[in-house]
């Protein structure tokens, strides 16, 4: 009597691959205890078909920073972007909110040229997502970042009033604090004013030069071809191959001649950057006389001020242990949220007399004003100092740099002595245990913020100018406080309440 078999029956191959299509091992290596045995892999045919979602939000998962985007358009204002668009002009445009989120989202994922946006919208899924499909050229992104920049400032605004009806009721300590952003711009493109009466010099002397031989040549083409004769006419005799050779040699000459003449409009045109650079930097140094109450007509420019031919409105700072050209940002940040809820960018390398205006602009722009607030000695400043208490304002500003390792003073006791300075009360109130705790909230506070918007979101300006970079950075601040408000789990409130 035969006994039942127990062998399981043999379980069908998934997947058929032919045997000239599987990856072939290499041999292994004798007495490697490493690779002593083959080990298998897993198949892989790149060709294989796939069954993928209908919706690309399905791919990309709920909580993707583009689905962030796409959703919070409802809570945010874009009217300021819309109303610009008034007339039908040919071809319909982009929608501007497809675009402008386009944008924020790029400059989320820190990129600012635009064309690695139109490359992107090509080839990554989530910039595909926010677009619709659409693949906008980089020259449609770049007209409507620069026709917009005014707008990208009303969004920043608009962020803030997010937030304050996502749950930011007060502002605590608030921290000040400015950063250096490299220009769109090459410090080897600036020219200090003292190098300016000399190179025009140089230029004069150039262009006419190149003037004269221009002119001497087309004397000498008159004398050989006549007047009002341009020699390339190609008469009966010139016909024959062996004199078109010759004929060829002569053109060439001609040639340089005109090239001659294009280098000497170049050289027309960078003497004329160089005078209206010479001009802009007097009018400064006439408009600071005159806010001294000096003559304006006896100021003279330093021979050291500079100005760059490539972006006239950054200037040469220290940045990095050396000198770039850049702007120098600055920012307020609530401590409580690391929301940038003031910012603004200027030309001045100083950070003096800026305190006043960041609070006047938290004022203005949340309606709140802050507890207490702290910067570094950059911004000591009595003046500026006393218009912020005014308002209430619990001021603790440095009074000088410590140095690395130094120690720190002993905490004061008793009554403050009187006769102090201005600047000695402000170092005894930051020696107290109450002024270093709320000192040290300002590493915690604002630099952080300026590390995660220059790495992350604005490493440099992509535009030239003053008042473009101003939009473009007000752009970058929108966006780092959408990350925030996303990351820290705030609830959007809802389109009815804002209604309301």
């Amino acid at each position: 009597m035969s006994t039942p078999s127990t062998k399981k029956p043999e379980q069908a191959a998934l997947l058929e691959v032919a045997a000239s299509e599987k990856p072939e091992r290499e041999e292994q290596a004798k007495g490697s205890a490493r690779y002593a045995s083959p080990r298998p892999f897993r198949e892989w045919q790149p060709e294989q078909g796939q069954l993928l979602p209908q919706y690309e939000r399905e791919v990309l998962g709920e909580g993707h920073l583009a689905c962030f985007f796409v959703d919070v358009r409802k809570a945010l204002d874009f009217s300021p972007i819309l109303k610009a668009y008034t007339q039908e002009r040919g071809q319909p445009p982009y929608h501007p909110v497809m675009m402008t989120l386009l944008l924020m989202y790029a400059y989320a994922r820190g990129i600012t040229s635009s064309r690695e946006i139109e490359r992107r919208c090509e080839t990554d899924i989530a910039f595909r997502y926010l677009t619709g499909g659409e693949q906008p050229d980089h020259d449609t992104v770049c007209t409507f970042r620069v026709r917009h920049l005014e707008a990208f400032r009303a969004l920043f605004v608009d962020t803030l009033r997010l937030a304050r009806g996502s749950g930011l009721k007060k502002l605590g300590h608030l921290s000040v604090d400015g950063t250096k952003v490299k220009a769109n711009a090459s410090k080897h493109k600036a020219m200090s004013y003292g190098r300016m009466e000399e190179s025009m010099k140089k230029l004069d002397e150039q262009i006419g030069r190149l003037l004269e031989e221009a002119a001497a040549r087309d004397a000498e083409e008159d004398r050989r071809y006549g007047k009002g004769r341009r020699g390339d006419e190609l008469p009966e005799e010139m016909k024959d191959p062996n004199k078109r050779a010759e004929r060829l040699r002569q053109a060439a000459r001609e040639l340089e001649a005109e090239k001659k003449l294009g280098l000497a409009v170049d050289k027309a045109r960078r003497r004329e950057k160089i005078r209206r650079a010479k001009e802009e930097l007097e009018k400064e140094a006439r408009q600071k006389a005159e806010a001294k109450g000096e003559d304006p007509e006896e100021a003279r420019p330093s021979d050291k001020a500079q100005r760059n031919f490539t972006d006239g409105d950054s200037r040469i700072m220290p940045r990095d242990g050396g000198f770039q050209q850049s702007y120098n940002a600055q920012v307020a940040v609530d401590a409580d949220t690391q929301l940038i809820v003031a910012q603004q960018v200027g030309q001045n390398a100083s950070d003096a007399r800026q305190l006043s205006p960041m609070v006047e602009q938290v004022e203005t722009n949340t309606g709140l004003v802050p507890e207490q607030l702290s910067a570094d000695s950059g911004y000591l400043c009595q003046e500026d100092i006393e218009k912020v208490e005014d308002k209430g304002v619990e001021c603790f500003i440095a009074t000088g740099r410590s140095k690395h390792g130094e120690q720190a003073p002993p905490v004061p006791r008793g009554r403050s002595p009187e006769g102090l300075s201005f600047k000695e009360r402000m170092t005894r109130k930051l020696s107290t245990k109450r002024g270093r705790k709320a000192y040290a909230r300002r590493k915690v506070t604002a630099e952080p913020v300026i590390g995660q918007v220059k790495n992350g979101v604005l490493p440099r300006f992509s535009l030239r100018g003053l008042t473009k970079v101003r939009g473009e950075f007000s752009l970058a601040c929108a966006v780092h406080n959408l990350k925030k408000l996303r990351k820290q789990g705030w609830e959007l409130p809802s389109l009815a309440a804002q209604a309301a």
